[in-house]
């Protein structure tokens, strides 16, 4: 059996797939093997895929977005540590050995995840997070979203504990997980750009309005869920949600739609510290 099981969700992507397998079979660390969900493609995904069909596993399932995509590799893997890899990002060849040499110096961390270079036709555009952060992370975390999923390996133990990716997001399911996982266990950080993220006219993140209601949708979701939340958290989240409510309504503004507009910004203001509440009309002035 493997040691690291890498996952690769994929949708509709002919395009870049060959070249993301690629990447992972180009790791100088060999004790891996490669799983392929197929997310239900239409296009020719799976033909790009057929001159690696003897070095992983491919599996075709019906569309049901990316949360369910990676819920089904992991319960197809085994594997001690999961590594995710989105269909159209890149691994640099070490991605994978620093971070298992990680892993052996620090066995108390769960998840392990490193910086990443975005790139749009060739070109890098920057490397971030600028600063990563080691051992118990989730205020910094609850702050700001900075683990990107294709540098991330984590302990199958991790994903047993806190349970699957939630389905009921579209995009927020990432940030859910890694907020999750950095409630219960402590995760580490390799100061180098292991990862190429990959920028294109369709990514889902691309999608403002939809971004900014998942983001609300996982503050909210920790905020009230959480029980162990100390009042520094608590100030955090709540602060996040009032903020993320605003864009929100102000989304909805902009598509007409005042009286959903009035809802999330009563709800913004609802969150916010009492002496920073606002008074009359909320509704956005054109």
């Amino acid at each position: 059996m493997p040691t690291v099981s890498v996952i690769i969700h994929t949708y509709n992507n002919e395009k870049f797939i060959a070249e993301t397998v690629e990447s992972v079979l180009n790791q100088t660390y060999k004790d891996y093997e490669i799983i392929v969900v197929d997310d239900g493609s239409v296009d020719a995904t799976r033909d790009a895929l057929l001159p690696y069909m003897h070095g992983i596993r491919y599996h075709y399932k019906e569309n049901g977005g990316i949360a369910s995509a990676k819920n089904a590799g992991i319960s197809l893997s085994q594997a001690e540590f999961i590594a995710f890899l989105d269909h159209d990002d890149l691994w640099a060849p070490d991605k994978l050995r620093l971070q298992m040499e990680c892993f052996n110096e620090n066995p108390q961390v769960g998840l392990v995840y490193a910086k990443y270079t975005s790139f749009r036709d060739g070109k890098d555009l920057r490397t971030k997070p600028e600063k990563g952060y080691s051992g118990w992370i989730f205020k910094e975390l609850l702050s700001k979203s900075f683990i990107q999923t294709s540098t991330v390996i984590v302990k199958r133990e991790c994903l047993d504990a806190v349970g699957p990716y939630d389905e009921s997001f579209s995009l927020g399911d990432e940030y859910d997980m890694f907020l999750r996982i950095s409630n219960k266990f402590q995760c580490g950080f390799v100061d180098k750009g292991l990862t190429r993220y990959r920028v294109h006219d369709t990514n889902a993140s691309n999608d403002d309005f939809l971004f900014d209601n998942e983001n609300l949708g996982v503050y909210k979701k920790i905020y009230n869920n959480f029980t162990d939340l100390d009042g520094e958290e608590k100030k955090i989240l709540r602060k996040r949600i009032a903020g993320y409510s605003m864009k929100v309504a102000e989304g909805l503004y902009r598509q007409g739609k005042l009286e959903e507009s009035k809802q999330y910004q009563k709800e913004a203001n609802n969150y916010l510290p009492f002496y920073k509440r606002l008074t009359g009309n909320l509704i956005f002035k054109t």
